[in-house]
């Protein structure tokens, strides 16, 4: 057996190299996996455009990006369950099992872990090993390019499963991009809240407009007053944005949220973020952050997919526009586009999904 993969690797902001790897052995346990498909994360935008923190930046790359996706098993090692030809999504993050949070059951929040295009190699390869443990098979039932968006819903799941929403709650989230978008789908399916008091805020006409038949929609630039007349009314807002956007997102949620209420922070940006500390203890509020997920909400992402209903919502958000990788022009191509600031992908709804042939 041998091997030949072909690795994407950024190795400085806007440019990709390919590297070849020979790949001669599988250990025991682990995979030999081909990516399928794979979605194009905001996160790994940031690495792309150089907007990362310059000591990750310099310690970090080259390195493969891509950590959301659907892979097929080529060859297993030895003590492996799984036969080759089958469909799996792949847990970016290997936990190290060692520290305090993997010993309590939140290995979503292990500071050593390996995490597929942070701090270990992504997807952006032809062939690469894995272990068999964390990976889990495409159900029968769910389309692979839908399978592929298990790791972002799995992220939505565990920022719902931290809100610790009640069923009488007013809910807001600000954000209209697939994270944005997968919150709310989960919210309105998962706690039942209806649209009267679900509102999903943003400020793109057309990707607010997936999310109308389950959620309120407002724009908060075309509509203020809309936005205005919400202030103080609700009980607990996600913030999915960050970026550059960070700061007046971050003021929506204090001025959105009664007071007591809860604001749950998933975007992420580079750097300091100015907040109005005292209007936050003058309203008594709660700020949480909730990052990645466990393998236990990638299983239960899969089991939601399942549903016909959910998967025709989740098949929205799929970017008509798709990228075929078979150069780094083509990888570069779909990093542009899918740039939700500068690129085309900010306009048009979906997570840009890129196919390895």
């Amino acid at each position: 057996m041998k091997y030949i993969a072909k690795e994407f690797y950024l190795v400085k902001p806007f440019k990709f190299v390919v590297k070849e790897k020979v790949i001669e052995e599988i250990p025991e346990k682990f995979l030999l996996l081909k990516p399928i498909v794979a979605g194009i994360c905001g996160s790994e935008i940031l690495y792309f455009k150089g907007e990362k923190e310059p000591e990750k930046l310099r310690t970090r790359l080259p390195m493969c990006l891509l950590h959301e996706g659907v892979a097929e098993v080529i060859e297993a090692g030895r003590e492996s369950k799984l036969k080759s030809g089958t469909k799996v999504v792949v847990n970016p993050m290997i936990p190290c099992g060692e520290c305090y949070a993997c010993k309590n059951g939140r290995e979503n929040l292990c500071q050593n872990a390996r995490y597929m295009a942070a701090t270990a190699n992504g997807l952006a390869r032809t062939f690469f090993l894995y272990p068999e443990d964390r990976v889990i098979p495409v159900p029968k039932e769910v389309e692979v390019e839908i399978a592929a968006l298990t790791e972002p819903f799995s992220i939505a799941l565990n920022a719902l499963e931290e809100a610790n929403i009640s069923k009488m709650d007013s809910v807001a989230v600000i954000g209209d991009g697939p994270i944005g978008y997968l919150l709310t789908l989960a919210i309105s399916h998962v706690r039942r809240i209806p649209p009267e008091r679900l509102y999903m805020i943003g400020i793109i006409d057309e990707k607010l407009s997936l999310a109308q038949d389950f959620a309120s929609t407002i724009n908060s630039i075309k509509e203020p007053a809309k936005l205005s007349d919400l202030y103080g009314t609700i009980d607990v807002s996600f913030e999915a944005v960050g970026g550059k956007a960070h700061r007046a997102t971050i003021k929506e949620s204090i001025d959105l949220l009664k007071p007591g209420g809860k604001c749950i922070l998933i975007g992420i940006s580079r750097g300091e973020v100015p907040i109005e500390v005292t209007r936050i203890v003058n309203k008594g509020l709660t700020f949480k952050g909730s990052t990645r997920s466990r393998m236990e909400h990638y299983i239960k992402a899969l089991e939601l997919l399942k549903l016909a209903e959910v998967q025709s919502k989740v098949k929205r958000i799929i970017s008509a526009k798709k990228f075929v990788i078979e150069s780094v022009e083509d990888l570069t191509e779909a990093f542009r586009y899918a740039d939700t600031e500068e690129g085309e992908a900010r306009t048009k709804p979906g997570r840009v999904m890129v196919y390895f042939p």
